[in-house]
């Protein structure tokens, strides 16, 4: 490495497998991801709250003494644990000339992630938090969607930024409506619906009295809260950024670069998956176009009946 290891934070090091542990210790049958794993499946339990070193060491059958070699405090912990909640990973769709699509898919899949691990948006983001590991995949993966958006990687990591917002931000609006919807009791609703009536509060009323106000679910919705609203939004603050991008022209190339052994494997895989895709798609067009030849024949054959019968009754 370049600088030494007493210059770079230990969770970064921690995070990117660079850091040294003690010799001493129940090293073989302990590591850093074991505990972020068993810390994961606490707060996803019972809250992040719940997660204290001690406990999350009584869940492994070890000291807590026995975690501090290989975790040095509480935050560190919660930053390794917010690094592998969201998964960079699992946000690899695949380059695509539709730039609005992959993007969506992109936005989802973080969302769902924030949504499954409701703690993850407890955790404040510093500034060791966008060098770890899967934040830089999730980066990454979202820079490698907008290529074909015109512009250069300024304008790109903007769009980047502002959809990475977006996303954290109805996450936790729909987290705080679930909670919500569960601490306001019956009662309190009733009192509320009686005194926010139509005449002070026109708009808001209507909301209150379908139960939409407190995140109730309602007809032909997903959830708490309609994923459509999600999308919507999503689609105006991209409808933005294409009428930005239309005005700038064309993209900046972006520079070719060599692949590392892994990188050439997961394209090769991708390609892999996009031509398959491509190939049954071909195969079910071919298919639908030999039903629509033999429909013809059928049509054909039928009128030509259909004629000399008409002929004969002359």
């Amino acid at each position: 490495m370049s600088q030494p290891e007493e210059d770079i934070p230990r969770v970064v090091a921690v995070a990117w497998g660079v850091a040294e542990f003690p010799q001493k210790g129940p090293k073989r049958e302990l590591s850093h991801e074991r505990i972020v794993e068993a810390a994961i499946e606490i707060a996803d339990a019972d809250g992040l709250g719940a997660v204290t070193m001690s406990r999350v060491a009584q869940s492994l059958g070890f000291t807590t003494m026995a975690l501090y070699r290989y975790i040095s405090t509480k935050d560190e912990l919660q930053q390794l644990m917010l690094d592998a909640a969201i998964s960079g990973e699992d946000l690899r769709t695949g380059v695509t000339d539709d730039w609005r699509s992959g993007i969506e898919a992109w936005a989802q899949v973080l969302l769902e992630a924030y949504l499954a691990h409701p703690w993850a948006l407890e955790i404040p983001v510093g500034v060791n938090a966008l060098v770890m590991p899967n934040q830089l995949r999730i980066v990454d993966t979202a820079l490698r969607l907008l290529r074909p958006l015109a512009g250069g990687a300024d304008e790109r990591l903007a769009v980047l930024l502002a959809a990475a917002v977006y996303v954290r931000g109805f996450a936790v609006s729909m987290v705080e409506i679930m909670r919500s919807r569960e601490a306001i009791n019956g009662a309190t609703r009733a009192m509320i619906a009686e005194v926010a009536t139509p005449a002070r509060f026109p708009d808001v009323a209507p909301l209150l009295a379908s139960g939409a106000y407190f995140g109730d679910t309602v007809e032909g919705a997903d959830g708490p809260v309609d994923d459509d609203d999600f999308r919507r939004g999503l689609h105006w603050l991209l409808d933005g950024v294409a009428t930005a991008a239309a005005a700038d022209g064309e993209p900046e190339p972006v520079p070719p670069r060599e692949l590392g052994p892994e990188e050439a494997l997961v394209e090769a895989e991708r390609a892999l998956e996009a031509g398959v895709a491509r190939r049954k798609q071909a195969e079910q067009q071919v298919k639908a176009l030999y039903k629509a030849e033999a429909q013809l024949r059928k049509d054909r054959d039928a009128a030509k009946e259909f004629a000399k019968a008409a002929q004969r009754l002359r």
